[in-house]
């Protein structure tokens, strides 16, 4: 049974053979804070939805990056990335599986925080997208079906290797 906010290595070995992805992000002192604020709850997670060779993101602080965000009290990784898939875009999915587990560490040189982000598979239940995405308290700005990978997208060379030729 999988728990929420498990171990990276549990998590893993739930789902068998998955990813494992580390990267380093430089960024200011506020960026640290923030993405310490962020992820006081443990785990981050997302899906990466494919239909019709066309992949859903978000905008947000002017990056595209895969709905998601972060688990809530007693909530599974699995299902924390369907509710947040649906908060942000509108659009339902059923996981598939674990496609990731990446490893962000963040740092201003002085200070570092090591962050853990479940990347699910995904399939879309629907296609249609919200006119009003992320909740109110989220500063997403769109959220668009995309036949290739914007260059400004977050930790774009993970989702390139994890898309393996899916995208249009």
């Amino acid at each position: 049974m999988i728990e929420p906010d498990p171990a990276p290595d549990a998590l893993a070995a739930d789902y068998g053979d998955v990813f494992r992805s580390e990267n380093t992000f430089e960024v200011d002192a506020e960026g640290v804070a923030s993405a310490r604020a962020r992820a006081e709850r443990g785990w981050g997670v997302g899906a990466l939805a494919v239909h019709d060779s066309r992949l859903l993101l978000v905008h947000h602080d002017d990056q595209w990056l895969l709905p998601g965000g972060m688990l809530e009290a007693h909530e599974t990784p699995a299902a924390g990335a369907v509710r947040e898939t649906y908060e942000e875009t509108g659009v339902e999915v059923r996981i598939d599986g674990l496609a990731a587990i990446a490893e962000q560490t963040f740092t201003d040189g002085d200070d570092a925080f090591v962050f853990h982000f479940a990347v699910f598979d995904a399939t879309p239940e629907s296609t249609a997208l919200t006119d009003d995405p992320g909740l109110a308290d989220e500063a997403i700005d769109d959220v668009a079906w995309h036949d290739s990978l914007p260059e400004n997208t977050f930790d774009r060379d993970l989702y390139t290797r994890l898309l393996d030729g899916e995208l249009g």
